[in-house]
């Protein structure tokens, strides 16, 4: 699986798109704006202090069809008909990860808060980088639907990840940084784009971070 031309591009924090507040309290698990004063406060506050924390960096690779083997079908119906695969791996780097050891033990709920912002940046870069490409299908990764995790060291192996953007990926397949996604996509020229990933692809009705139909 090597010899791919796998390409960098790096972003500057500000280059991504103005925080959706309404996403972060619903990666904090909350559907709604809570009307808690103290809550409202603390939030925007860790928005203000933290959102440039952010240290954009995407890897990726275009070829003809899928660079490794699976019999994902739901992958497969993501990208049907698509003229070119777009892998890619993204992160918002580590210092995310560095705020929310620092607020675990001291400040418990800022901790869940800089999860969720760290949540939230990332998927906007992945917005941000997708939105490059026209005719882009919606996005599909490791562990949604019927692609298993382990696909993950595929990625890795294609990417080069950690060489080329510092993602590391350990025995329970988790990635460090932690804000970090892989992700595949077609592109369908001459099409419109389609924007973000298609949560009714997934079987996985109980994930805390399903969007509703």
């Amino acid at each position: 699986m090597t010899g791919y031309n796998v390409e960098v591009r790096q972003y500057d924090q500000s280059d991504l798109p103005p925080v959706n507040e309404r996403e972060v309290w619903r990666y904090s698990g909350c559907k709604d704006i809570p009307d808690e004063p103290e809550l409202t406060e603390l939030m925007r506050d860790t928005l203000d202090r933290y959102a440039s924390s952010a240290r954009p960096r995407v890897c990726f690779t275009v070829t003809d069809k899928v660079p490794f083997e699976t019999d994902s079908k739901g992958l497969a119906k993501v990208i049907q008909g698509a003229d070119k695969v777009v892998t890619f791996a993204a992160t918002v780097g580590i210092e995310y990860d560095r705020l929310i050891r620092r607020y675990q033990r001291i400040e418990p709920t800022r901790a869940l808060f800089l999860q969720a912002l760290g949540a939230e940046r990332v998927e906007a870069l992945c917005d941000l980088f997708c939105s490059e490409f026209e005719g882009r299908t919606p996005r599909y990764s490791p562990g949604y639907g019927d692609l298993p995790l382990e696909t993950q060291k595929d990625l890795f192996e294609v990417l080069q990840c950690e060489h080329k953007i510092g993602i590391s990926l350990n025995e329970s397949l988790l990635m460090t940084p932690t804000k970090s996604v892989t992700a595949l996509f077609g592109i369908n020229k001459g099409q419109p784009g389609t924007d973000g990933h298609d949560c009714s692809l997934c079987g996985l009705l109980s994930c805390e971070y399903r969007r509703e139909e």
